[in-house]
């Protein structure tokens, strides 16, 4: 087996020289000349890996008959008298071997009556069962059951999306509407009025997630690339769904809408209608339409929060007795339906516990999702010593912005 060693030193070296050309030189700056070889090199890699794998499958098989030769060369004692041999027999084997058993097996016959001779004193087992003794083989199923998560475009999907190639989003906004329509006397001036714009300027920024993985694994499991390359989307999915939210603004961060100056709030702890929290609701809705000039399309909240709603109670008479305050609020019947005076309710845990919010989500007039990349999902052998070790990184990247165009479309509610 000298020449399987010879052969794999010789791929070993051929392996450092490409590891070490590859952080050298970009293979775009390589010539002609350079890209040849490297080209020459890998076929020349990939042959002798094919023939070391048959190699050490044919060493492997010889050592293997080596231990069956000698296991089959050995010498066993015989007794030097004749004895009868004593029947050792199981009471399975016996059972096996009787009549009623084998009729049965070769002829398909019945009720075919046998006597089963067995000693017992010659042999006492434990029970064999299922349970313990001896379980069957169970082959794995090729189910996955991934963790259980929320749903990772709640938020995304209440946004509508716009497409760039820059690396910036500019838009211009209306800050000045001076506004002198009135009526005229004839010969008379007309009032002068005035409109003013202001650029303001979104950040498309960068979210990633990375996973490592074995080639072997990637090899044998064929549905191991599509189950990473799945949750890899919805990882990111889960991170951008919370940052349209919750996001500081800080860099690299996005501005969320819960951190956006200028949205309409109120504190729950302060508000004395009869009507508790769906009063609270409606408030934020007259605040949106008198503010903003826009309807509101969505009511994010926690699903514990929308439980209290819906199981909310108040004292409507003084018998003390108790009136469902969802049940009473004029439209609601029958099942507990997801919305709130005919705008929807998405229950998400994107949200906090605790905060409620109103808004205007769709349509472009409030705010738009700017993409400038989609999920792209790629793989490479060249991060850290990984292509000496035949793995890869796995990685997932979306770049995009996000653009709240009238703050006063929003409203959140807190200690909700």
């Amino acid at each position: 087996m000298a020449e399987l060693e010879v052969n794999k030193k010789r791929l070993q070296e051929l392996r450092e020289a490409a590891l070490t050309e590859a952080k050298t030189h970009n293979f775009e700056e390589m010539t002609h000349e350079q890209k040849e070889a490297w080209v020459q090199r890998n076929e020349e890699m990939e042959t002798l890996a094919k023939t070391v794998k048959e190699q050490q499958e044919y060493k492997s098989q010889v050592e293997r008959l080596e231990v069956e030769v000698e296991a089959g060369k050995e010498v066993k004692a015989l007794p030097i008298h004749e004895e009868v041999a004593e029947d050792n027999k199981t009471v399975a084997q016996k059972f096996h071997e009787s009549k009623a058993v084998q009729s049965f097996i070769n002829d398909g016959m019945k009720n075919v009556t046998s006597e089963v001779k067995w000693n017992p004193i010659l042999e006492s087992k434990t029970l064999v069962d299922e349970g313990s003794a001896y379980p069957p083989r169970v082959v794995r199923s090729d189910l996955i059951v991934p963790t259980a998560l929320r749903n990772p475009n709640s938020v995304i999907d209440l946004f509508s999306v716009l497409q760039t190639d820059q690396y910036q989003y500019k838009y211009l906004e209306e800050t000045t509407f001076t506004n002198n329509a009135a009526e005229v006397a004839e010969a008379s001036a007309f009032g002068e009025s005035a409109l003013a714009m202001t650029e303001r300027t979104e950040e498309i920024r960068k979210f990633g997630v990375s996973i490592p993985v074995t080639e072997e694994l990637l090899a044998d499991v064929t549905a191991v690339q599509g189950y990473l390359d799945s949750r890899l989307r919805t990882m990111l999915n889960l991170r951008l769904d919370s940052e349209l939210l919750n996001g500081d603004g800080s860099a690299p961060n996005i501005e969320g809408v819960l951190n956006k100056s200028g949205i309409n709030t109120f504190d729950y702890s302060a508000f004395a209608g009869n009507l508790k929290r769906i009063g609270q609701v409606y408030q934020a809705i007259t605040e949106i339409r008198k503010d903003a000039f826009v309807e509101p399309d969505a009511i994010l909240m926690h699903p514990s929060d929308w439980y209290d709603i819906v199981t909310e109670v108040n004292a409507v008479t003084t018998s003390g007795a108790l009136n469902p305050l969802f049940m009473g609020a004029g439209m609601f019947n029958g099942a507990p339906q997801a919305s709130l005076w005919g705008v929807p309710v998405v229950p998400t845990t994107a949200i906090s516990a605790g905060t409620a919010l109103v808004g205007n989500f769709g349509g472009g007039v409030s705010a738009h999702i700017i993409t400038r990349q989609g999920i792209d999902v790629a793989m490479s052998d060249s991060h850290s010593d990984f292509f000496t070790k035949d793995k890869v990184m796995m990685k997932a990247s979306l770049r995009l912005g996000f653009a709240i165009y009238r703050p006063t479309a929003f409203c959140s509610i807190t200690n909700f």
